[in-house]
């Protein structure tokens, strides 16, 4: 998002007290921090928290947790995605599994051609207008959390009428925006790149982003979601803009990766979490085998 404004036009928050986006932003990076092997295990030890149900707060040795982690895809979008939400939402086990479940394939997340022809796409702007409003009025704003899915129709409809040659790069993607009183930040990988969830979390990726970059970004958005059919240079750009990646580079004979699924046809579905509390992301404490549980 090179293109965006940089120029700030938030109210800052108090330097005496963390806000919660910034407090969820930091506990991101201490899941991420410390390399793909370790992170990727404490991915699994909180998946595993969810699906077994258990109540929170709980801690777990992140030691433990490493068995079955070299099966996670370190740069996938569901893992950025489930980790975000899950540590965002309330210490609950229901609304926990929700979190997680919106982002995991695996989980059996993703929409029915039934539904996708059914249900309008969601409206990220309307979304974002809503969130933004309860984030700066009253004295304190809250953080909205909005877990954003852009569904490939076309690679769903192949999927579930039995396709098996499925020969193409889906453009499926999801991500988060946290949206608070000092603007917003986006958690985002895209799992056919090569950067690391650690880079993006601590450097440019998750960045906190003021509200002009908030307008441009919905404007993006908007242009990537509006168009169906074939591939314009309009909707590549409007791809690379958002999530750092040119498809066309990337993807096609003799790249990286296969060539892009030909019919663009984009639907949306969200997942929000509104009033988000620094509470919710002390569900979990990491620690190791040879010091004490907190």
């Amino acid at each position: 998002m090179s293109n965006l404004s940089s120029a700030s036009s938030s109210t800052p928050a108090s330097p005496t007290q963390p806000s919660t986006l910034s407090f969820l932003h930091e506990s991101v990076r201490s899941v991420f921090q410390e390399g793909p092997e370790r992170s990727a295990g404490k991915f699994v030890a909180l998946r595993q928290l969810v699906l077994d149900g258990r109540d929170t707060p709980v801690a777990f040795d992140a030691n433990l947790h490493a068995i079955g982690a070299g099966q996670i895809r370190w740069n996938a979008c569901e893992l950025v995605a489930g980790t975000v939400m899950v540590m965002a939402s309330p210490c609950d086990r229901n609304q926990n599994r929700r979190a997680l479940r919106f982002a995991s394939k695996t989980l059996g997340s993703l929409p029915t051609m039934k539904t996708v022809s059914t249900v309008p796409s969601a409206d990220l702007s309307e979304y974002f207008r809503v969130a933004k409003k309860a984030a700066v009025d009253g004295r304190e704003g809250e953080l909205t959390m909005l877990g954003v899915n852009l569904v490939d129709v076309g690679m769903l409809e192949r999927r579930q009428a039995g396709e098996q040659d499925l020969q193409y790069t889906s453009f499926e993607h999801t991500f988060v925006l946290g949206i608070g009183r000092e603007g917003f930040r986006m958690w985002s990988v895209w799992g056919g790149c090569e950067y690391q969830l650690d880079d993006l979390s601590t450097l440019e990726g998750a960045r906190l982003r003021d509200w002009n970059e908030g307008k441009e970004f919905l404007k993006t958005f908007k242009v990537l979601t509006a168009e169906k059919g074939t591939w314009s240079e309009e909707i590549i750009k409007a791809y690379d803009e958002l999530f750092d990646v040119d498809m066309l580079s990337i993807c096609g004979k003799d790249k990286r990766h296969l060539p892009v699924v030909p019919d663009y046809r984009p639907w949306v579905r969200i997942f929000e979490i509104k009033d988000v509390k620094t509470a919710n992301m002390e569900k979990i404490k990491w620690y190791r085998k040879s010091r004490t549980m907190a």
